[in-house]
């Protein structure tokens, strides 16, 4: 065997012995190590929408056949809403009809009411409202506007949903402006709303950030709390829910779907928010 048949063998050699160790020596990342067959998980490391800030949790309402808040096991009354199909399971639906009056409504527990900060997130499917529809309010049964008011506004195309909310904070009230959402009917859209104790008031629409609003007031305080209400705005149930106001005209009662309810008693972060938004689509 000549010098240079000797110098390869030795150069193939060292490179078997290199690769046969490559293994050993690299550190393995168990980032992605799941399961054949299960789905890997979204940003913060969640898999299930019921992880994310589970600790927080205070009302939960999944509509499977029943007005019933899961975590408090709270029985709420259906006024003319049926169950149909929902994002997950079954959901709430109301009527085409308006002079229907369909809704449902049910007691807030005690710590949805001591809540100092709060988030507040659903899915609605809809087809195009007729009027300032109300989604999910926590009434102020001695004010015009509850303490917080989620609802499809006035002005919409039959593309575009306009989504808004109403806030009070004891005497305080504001509000979040109206957000667009293009083709935001007859499709399932995660509508979610927060106030930290710091006084900033964010809404989301599928899980994005879509206005944000720092008001002088910190610890939120409800007043005269009223009922939940579910597809209407606290005014529009019979009787009305408040003393300061009667059925309005302008007012109308949702006729799609709503779905998935949670409150949490803190606001979540962007992180969470956008978590929770795609488990849920997932339906997980």
């Amino acid at each position: 065997m000549n010098k240079k048949t000797n110098s390869i063998l030795k150069t193939y050699l060292l490179c078997f012995i290199l690769l046969s160790g490559l293994g050993s020596c690299t550190k393995v990342n168990r980032n992605d190590d799941v399961k054949a067959g299960d789905p890997p998980p979204v940003v913060g490391g969640f898999t299930l929408s019921s992880q994310v800030a589970a600790s927080n949790l205070v009302g939960y309402w999944g509509f499977e056949n029943e007005i019933k808040d899961a975590v408090s096991n709270t029985i709420g009354t259906n006024k003319g809403m049926k169950f149909s199909s929902g994002l997950k399971g079954k959901a709430l639906e109301g009527s085409q009809n308006r002079s229907d009056m369909a809704y449902a409504f049910t007691t807030p527990s005690a710590a949805v009411k001591s809540m100092n900060q709060y988030t507040v997130s659903c899915w609605v499917n809809t087809n195009e409202n007729i009027g300032a529809t109300g989604v999910f309010s926590i009434g102020n049964m001695q004010e015009f506007w509850g303490n917080i008011n989620i609802f499809l506004e006035n002005g919409n195309t039959s593309s575009k949903a306009r989504f808004k909310t109403i806030f009070r904070n004891g005497n305080f009230q504001a509000d979040n402006n109206i957000q667009d959402v293009e083709n935001g009917f007859n499709k399932w859209t995660n509508y979610v709303i927060s106030y930290s104790n710091t006084g900033v008031f964010s809404s989301y629409v599928n899980g994005t950030l879509a206005a944000t609003k720092t008001v002088p007031t910190t610890a939120v305080t409800f007043d005269n709390i009223g009922p939940i209400v579910f597809g209407t705005l606290h005014f529009m149930t019979n009787p009305s829910s408040t003393t300061a106001s009667t059925e309005q005209p302008w007012a109308g009662y949702l006729r799609g779907k709503i779905d998935e309810v949670r409150i949490f008693n803190r606001a979540l972060t962007p992180n969470e928010v956008s978590a929770l938004s795609i488990l849920e689509r997932q339906g997980r």
